[in-house]
């Protein structure tokens, strides 16, 4: 990890030529860095060699002047999925039910105590449902049903079991947990309150120049897993014996991770990346251009050109050097970026697009709609006081009328008009904060659904460490 973080260091000196160039204030998905030579020590600590016979976008500047969004991703993947104390490092962030215990969602009482019941003497962990995913209200610590008929005629995979469900866990950093508690973001109110004398603006820590440091940058983490029973044969087991899939056996199940959405306030308007493991059983629809877009990965892979559903792309010498030095979990070779976002539309004007095929659909997203950054720029609180189990107005969708991809604006496609409902408190691109209960107070659920008792809250945390 001491050569991690010199990588990401080393960035920090290229960016800050690029940004004397402006080639950040381009618009794209992802940049044109090409494949480097393998005899170095690392891909995110060179600059990149221009290939002219490339048919680069003239707005990517950052082929010429700074690290593709790409090595940047992955630097971030590296941060989160590096081996700490037997477990990937993500797993000693904060999930966002342990900033406020009452987060919509979360799991209850009972529900953890049967986790931790089921566990026995493996891992035990707050996996809950996506609050993107069915009903507005959903039940508190229960997983989600996956997708399985058509969205607007596209097809939801043929080896779906009966009942198959996926459950999810979003990750902060600990840059991010902090200022969440110190600042009293944790209930809508107080998010209210601190807008009210920021502007009507919550600013989440960041340097907002590309500089990939966890130790600066605030950094969400999404994941997706689904139980092996989720799949009619051929499935996966724990672990998996190819290492081809990255498995853990949690609160007593075998699951896969099977989408990974990455989020860090490394520019303004944050950079938003998403990865999937190369895999027939949980991904058939990978990189599939008829869903969410063709895959585009210019330095973790040796293609320069997007590629589709079923196409077989090689990772490139300079990653499989970082996941080696990084000592990442062999299975996460086989995982590969889907694509970087970081502008609303490209140099051409067009809106610009990122969804993950599991995600995304099993969140019921048409196909060809899917963007991260103008999805959650409509990350706002109106002052509503939202039913109780119920996120806040409009949560992880867009208010009627406004577009789900392009600028999140109802108005032109010139710029973002948002909020739309005039004073209210932005969020700063964060769900997570949508789902924080309207007050400590308000907050207080029935008894049937109380919080750990304190015996299964030590319990969840001595589980919790293990490997």
């Amino acid at each position: 990890m001491k050569n991690h973080i010199r990588l990401c260091a080393s960035l920090i000196s290229i960016v800050a030529v690029a940004v004397g160039f402006g080639v950040y204030s381009k618009d794209r998905v992802e940049a044109t860095t090409l494949p480097q030579e393998s005899d170095r020590s690392a891909a995110v600590s060179r600059q990149p060699v221009v290939n002219s016979s490339a048919q680069a976008d003239p707005g990517e500047g950052d082929a010429l002047y700074g690290p593709s969004f790409a090595s940047v991703a992955w630097t971030l993947f590296l941060d989160a999925m590096a081996p700490a104390n037997g477990s990937p490092t993500f797993e000693s962030w904060t999930e966002q039910c342990q900033l406020n215990p009452n987060v919509i969602g979360c799991p209850s009482g009972a529900s953890m105590a049967a986790a931790v019941k089921a566990g026995g003497n493996g891992k035990v962990r707050m996996l809950h449902g996506s609050p993107l995913a069915g009903t507005q209200k959903f039940p508190a610590g229960e997983c989600s049903p996956m997708t399985t008929t058509p969205i607007v005629g596209y097809p939801a995979p043929s080896n779906l079991a009966r009942n198959a469900m996926f459950c999810e866990e979003v990750y902060v950093n600990p840059v991010e947990a902090d200022f969440l508690k110190r600042s009293g973001l944790t209930t809508l109110t107080g998010q209210q309150a601190y807008g009210s004398t920021h502007g009507l603006t919550i600013n989440f820590p960041g340097t907002a120049q590309n500089d990939p440091r966890v130790d600066v940058d605030s950094l969400e983490v999404k994941l997706d897993w689904a139980p092996a029973t989720s799949f009619n044969n051929p499935t996966f087991t724990c672990p998996d014996p190819t290492s081809r899939l990255y498995t853990e056996t949690i609160n007593g199940t075998c699951f896969a991770l099977v989408g990974i959405h990455i989020s860090a306030k490394v520019m303004l308007n944050w950079l938003w990346a998403t990865f999937e493991p190369n895999n027939n059983v949980t991904n058939p629809n990978r990189c599939d251009p008829r869903l969410y877009g063709a895959c585009l990965d210019r330095w973790g892979t040796t293609s320069i050109q997007p590629y589709g559903k079923g196409q077989t792309v090689e990772q490139s010498p300079e990653l499989r050097q970082a996941m080696a030095e990084a000592h990442l979990n062999p299975a996460f070779n086989n995982y590969f970026l889907t694509g970087v976002q970081t502008e609303f539309v490209n140099n051409d004007g067009k809106p610009t697009q990122l969804g993950n095929s599991f995600v995304e659909f099993n969140q019921g997203v048409p196909p060809g709609k899917s963007s991260c950054i103008t999805c959650h720029k409509y990350a706002f609180f109106d002052g509503k006081r939202p039913p109780h189990g119920v996120p806040e107005d409009h949560f992880g969708i867009p208010p009627p009328g406004w577009p789900s991809i392009g600028y999140a604006c109802n108005q032109n496609q010139n710029g973002n008009c948002t909020p739309a409902i005039p004073n209210s408190t932005l969020q700063d691109f964060s769900w997570i904060l949508g789902l924080m209960p309207y007050s400590e107070e308000g907050a207080k659920a029935p008894a049937e659904k109380s919080q750990l008792s304190p015996e299964n809250k030590s319990l969840l945390a001595m589980h919790s460490m293990k490997p």
